[in-house]
Parts: structure tokens; C-alpha cells; sequence
């Protein structure tokens, strides 16, 4: 019996024009199926198998990564960062400048990312002077006289605020060209000298 199945699938899987199968018992008593006629034979039609395709699928592609910034050789995970300051002006720090030219320094740590796309943005007044830059020591250019104050944020690449330095306020003076300093003032003009008298 054990060699019956495998028989029979044999004769299933043959081509569709392999339809004529012949069974019959052997002198030992076992079923065997042939595609050759012998004594006593029953015939069998088996009706060919439907024709059938296999599809393989395409292999996987990975997706392109899109709008990934390249990481530097040993930057490592981003962390966040600890330490944001504005190092100039210092706070309340009166300046000269006769252009109104304010030099701004920043200290971070760790070092920007800019690999991830973060950047440095200064404000002037509420004002945007500098965006996305990566760059510590900036100029502020044209600077009017009188009170001001300086903020810096450090945003990501979506404009998200991962960290403020402290604002600092400062006082910015510009004498004109003309007068670079303090003048002295002006001597009084003395009285008229008294005119001798004269007799007639």
C-alpha cells in the first residue's frame, strides 16, 4: 500500500496527454497502477490536471530614505543640549559703535547639529536679525541707538524651539562723525570794555 500514492501521483503530475492509467492486482496481492495495459487491467481515465502559473512575486525593495541629513563620522544619537548663552553683549553692557555695528557671541553645548538640520536664530527686539545660521559669532549691522535686547533660540530643521539662551539687554551709543567726543564748551563772551569818558 505504501507504494500505491506514490504511483498514483505520478500519473496525476504526468502531462495532460498521459490520460490512460490501467489498475490491477499483482500475484502478491498489491494494487499497481501502469500506463501499459496487462492481464486483467481496469482502465482508468483520469481527466488532466487544470494548467496552473505560478507567479513569483518581485523581491522587496527597500524604501529610499528620503530627506535624511548625513550624520558625521562620530556625532552619535542626538541628546539635546545643555548649555545655551549669550557671552556678548553682556547683560546691561553699554557699546560705542558710531555705524551701530553690535558684535553677538553665542556658546552651546554640545556643538550645534547641523548635520540634522539645526540652526541658530537671533532676534533683535523681537525681531528676526540672523535665521537658521550656524555660525557663534554673528554682526549685527546698523543698530540704532538707545536700548535693546538680544534673544537666540536653537531650532530644528521643522522650526521647533529646542533651546532659548537667556535674552540679554544692552545700550548702544553712536556719536556722530562729526563730533566723536564730548566737546568743551565755549568760553563766555566778556563784557564790553567801559569807553574813557570825554569832556567837552
Amino acid at each position: 500500500m505504501r507504494t500505491l500514492l506514490p504511483v498514483l501521483l505520478a500519473f496525476l503530475v504526468l502531462p495532460s496527454f498521459a490520460t490512460e492509467v490501467y489498475r490491477y492486482v499483482d500475484d502478491k496481492g498489491n494494487v499497481v497502477f501502469s500506463d501499459k495495459p496487462a492481464k486483467g487491467a481496469q482502465k482508468i481515465t483520469v481527466e488532466p490536471a487544470p494548467a496552473t502559473s505560478v507567479v513569483v512575486p518581485p523581491m522587496p525593495v527597500a524604501p529610499a530614505v528620503l530627506d535624511q541629513q548625513p550624520v558625521r563620522p562620530g556625532a552619535g544619537p542626538f541628546v539635546g543640549y545643555q548649555e545655551f548663552l549669550i557671552s556678548q553683549p553682556s547683560e546691561g553692557e553699554p557699546l560705542l559703535n558710531t555705524v551701530g555695528d553690535v558684535d553677538v557671541s553665542l556658546n552651546l553645548h554640545p556643538a550645534l547639529r547641523a548635520d540634522l538640520g539645526h540652526g541658530i536664530t537671533v532676534l533683535l527686539d523681537g525681531q528676526p536679525a540672523v535665521e537658521q545660521s550656524a555660525r557663534l559669532n554673528i554682526t549685527l549691522n546698523n543698530v540704532p541707538r538707545g536700548e535693546h535686547v538680544i534673544e537666540a533660540w536653537v531650532l530644528d530643521n521643522a522650526g521647533q524651539v529646542l533651546m532659548q539662551a537667556a535674552p540679554v539687554r544692552f545700550s548702544l551709543q553712536r556719536p556722530s562723525l562729526l563730533m566723536p567726543g564730548r566737546q568743551q564748551p565755549l568760553s563766555p563772551i566778556p563784557p564790553p570794555l567801559p569807553q574813557p569818558r570825554t569832556t567837552p
